[in-house]
């Protein structure tokens, strides 16, 4: 039995996995699990990156078996940076932050918009890795000079653990930073910074780089930096053009290409292009996923309402289906104070009853995702000129039977779902692949085919959800 540790960062907990294997199928152990919050401090939102560090060393001194490797992969686009003697400048920004935002038309000022995308694939986002580091030239210059090397945060957590300082494919390719060749734009660098910046080196995961300073029995393996390229290199995916999907705080909808898709379409659509484990790419839209019953949740328990994941299918069951729908991806739900507030001024402003109780929240979040992901799902069957009958879902999301059911019914499309802890176990099969135990993704998923239970969900209630869809649309035009 050949053992690996995966540590799977989201933006809102993170979990050490053991993922044994022993030549036919793989097991998996949760050896450490905790929280992972942004912290705010001086104006700003940063991630405690201490509070990582302590966590990550925990959950490895909690191995008291024999493991060949780990692997680390994270949320994209937050990165850290670096003196020359490897000690963080200042405590790494969160995306959650609106620091970036009026750079964004500064950038575009200087490269069109459009433009941008064609040369990097990536949508233009305020959290994105360029114009966060924009905000860090302009409001704290001295940040920059005093950095030796930038990392993206999977990357920045192997560095403390190891020492290895390498900037990984797939999350790099979530910066905004890196051209079609794969590389760091100097281009863009030069127009922005006028320099090249630190950044260190983009390499190809599936690779054995180092060792844990702190047991050098166990190796450093480079992973899919990116937890969503870890989920879809673990995605048991039967059919060559199936939709693929990974739930969890975000939603990612997409397709696997060869090459970016960077048309016009593409472009005003606001889909994006990352990497894949293979160093293809996800065609895709990064879209709202639990982020908004996470804030929900948040606020019953301030107003001593307790609900147990079964006490809120209750709930759900109970409220009057599509009376109120919501566009989860309206910029009033990004980060509110308040996301019942939120809720309540999107209503507002679209002339609807905002809903009044728990489970009439729950139903209105669950059904406007469910039809906004079949919004997305149409744009990508016709800017790729293709459809598909399947769509695999990842992730923890699969967790949640009616959201998986009502995106089957929004869709009119077979859903299979699982394994729930796909990026866990994308980053065990890469560190496989590294210790040469497996040898390709198709190998890979084959592999989580025979070791995992799936759920198979068949559409229902078409005539019902085609009413639905009709007022959602109406609903997104206006």
């Amino acid at each position: 039995m050949k053992t690996v540790l995966a540590y799977d960062l989201g933006a809102s907990s993170g979990r050490l996995v053991a993922q044994g294997f022993n030549g036919k199928k793989l097991e998996m152990t949760e050896i450490h699990r905790f929280a992972n919050r942004p912290i705010y401090e001086n104006g700003h939102y940063y991630w405690d990156f201490a509070h990582l560090i302590r966590e990550l060393n925990t959950g490895i001194e909690k191995v008291d078996f024999q493991a060949e490797s780990l692997g680390i992969d994270t949320w994209g686009v937050d990165f850290g940076l670096l003196q020359r003697n490897g000690t963080l400048v200042s405590k790494p920004f969160s995306y959650r932050d609106t620091y970036p935002e009026p750079y964004v038309q500064q950038a575009t000022n200087n490269i069109p918009a459009y433009e941008l995308f064609q040369q990097t694939g990536n949508e233009i986002s305020a959290i994105n890795t360029l114009f966060q580091l924009m905000a860090i030239q302009h409001q704290y210059p001295h940040y920059l000079e005093e950095t030796a090397q930038i990392l993206m945060t999977p990357n920045l957590l192997m560095h403390a653990l190891s020492g290895v300082m390498m900037n990984e494919f797939t999350i790099s390719s979530t910066s905004q930073l890196v051209n079609a060749n794969k590389q760091w734009d100097e281009q863009i660098q030069n127009t922005f910074f006028n320099k090249q910046l630190p950044l260190a080196k983009i390499e190809m995961p599936h690779q054995i780089v180092g060792s844990l300073t702190s047991n050098k029995n166990i190796k450093m393996a480079l992973v899919p930096g990116h937890d969503t390229a870890c989920a879809l290199s673990a995605l048991p995916i039967q059919k060559a053009n199936s939709i693929f999907m990974s739930i969890g705080t975000w939603g990612l909808i997409g397709k696997e290409i060869e090459a970016p898709i960077t048309t016009i379409e593409a472009f005003q659509e606001g889909f994006t292009n990352e990497g894949t484990s293979e160093g293809h790419y996800r065609f895709q839209k990064n879209a709202m996923g639990f982020w908004i019953l996470q804030k929900l949740r948040e606020e019953w328990k301030q107003q001593g309402l307790h609900f147990t994941y079964e006490q809120e299918i209750h709930e759900l069951t109970k409220a009057k289906p599509f009376q109120t729908f919501i566009d989860p991806d309206d910029a009033l739900f990004f980060n509110p104070p308040s996301m019942i507030q939120a809720i309540k001024d999107y209503c507002s402003k679209t002339n609807q009853q905002a809903p009044t109780n728990v489970g009439a929240q729950i139903r209105c979040f669950v059904e406007s995702l469910a039809l906004k992901f079949a919004h997305t799902i149409k744009q990508i069957e016709k800017i790729t000129q293709s459809t598909t009958s399947e769509i695999q879902i990842g992730g923890g999301g699969t967790q949640n039977k009616n959201l998986c059911q009502f995106i089957a019914n929004a869709t009119q499309k077979t859903v299979f779902t699982g394994p729930a802890e796909a990026s866990s176990i994308g980053n065990g099969l890469s560190q496989l692949r590294a210790l040469g135990e497996i040898h390709t993704i198709e190998e890979g998923r084959l592999l989580v085919a025979n070791s995992f239970d799936m759920m198979e969900y068949e559409p229902k209630h078409a005539n019902e959800w085609q009413e639905a869809t009709t007022k959602f649309q109406q609903l997104l035009h206006n």
